[in-house]
């Protein structure tokens, strides 16, 4: 089984390459920063370059992780911003189907019911990852934590764990609840519907338990005598809330809070 990660440099990306690798042949990608020597260039925006290098891989599956992950970029480049997080995925199935390969596509809980930019093109990704003729997969995790071989990449969990060894005090928003997603059962949930053959699917990938940025990094950080402290941002984001019942049901792993938090600090020491 030969699996092409776009976007093998990213924080998502890079962890899933890590993790992929153990149980399938796994060719991987970068843009601007090449943090492994076998990771192959690709402008993902660049419809020829993204045929070719499918022509060239040959692969049976596709994992879409290139796009900005907040709608923050489109503030100063839209037009740019529009082509990495949808111009990238219509190229990929378009060559996907040239190819005869499945495509995975990393979503969004955002996705769900869209109020800005990032929400609204990962939702008509969606319905282009849709039109993938071998078959599809679209992953929805909400907040993602958990460690990366891309420690630099500016993520939230890369925020949390520069404060190990500080002695600064992190500031945490407690006004947005959410379901947080462990990095690792990303990998996990991928694993298992290749194995299992769960396709035309979209499924959401997180841990149960509601909570809030402050609440997730006091936990994490506890262990590490880190100080953080509370601020109410006001902001105005959704909480969605989904029932872990949806992966039971179709043979996929699910993870617990506890589990996440176990995983998470296993990690950084």
């Amino acid at each position: 089984m030969k699996v092409l990660i776009i976007g093998a440099n990213g924080y998502l990306g890079a962890r899933l390459f890590e993790d992929l690798s153990q149980q399938f042949d796994v060719i991987g990608t970068y843009h601007q920063q090449k943090f492994r020597k076998e990771l192959l260039a690709l402008d993902v925006t660049n419809a020829e370059q993204v045929l070719s290098l499918c022509q060239q891989v040959q692969p049976d599956i596709i994992i879409q992780t290139a796009n900005h992950s907040s709608p923050r970029p489109a503030e100063d480049d839209k037009t740019g911003y529009v082509h990495t997080n949808y111009t990238s995925t219509q190229n990929i199935v378009e060559a996907a189907n040239l190819v005869g390969a499945k495509v995975i596509f990393i979503s969004s809980f955002a996705a769900i019911e869209p109020d800005n930019i990032y929400g609204e093109l990962k939702a008509k990704s969606e319905d282009k990852v849709e039109e993938t003729q071998a078959g599809y997969l679209i992953l929805r995790p909400s907040l993602i934590l958990g460690k990366s071989p891309n420690t630099e990449n500016d993520r939230p969990f890369n925020r949390i764990l520069k404060l190990i060894g500080t002695d600064s005090v992190g500031e945490f928003d407690t006004s947005w609840k959410f379901q947080p997603t462990y990095i690792g059962h990303i990998s996990q949930v991928i694993i298992a519907a290749i194995k299992q053959q769960v396709w035309n699917k979209t499924v959401h990938v997180f841990c149960s338990t509601l909570t809030t940025r402050f609440e997730v990094a006091r936990d994490i950080l506890q262990p590490f005598e880190v100080q953080v402290r509370p601020i109410d941002k006001m902001e105005n984001m959704k909480t969605q809330e989904k029932d872990e019942r949806e992966l039971v049901v179709l043979g996929l792993p699910t993870c617990s809070y506890q589990q996440m938090l176990g995983r998470i600090h296993q990690e950084i020491q």
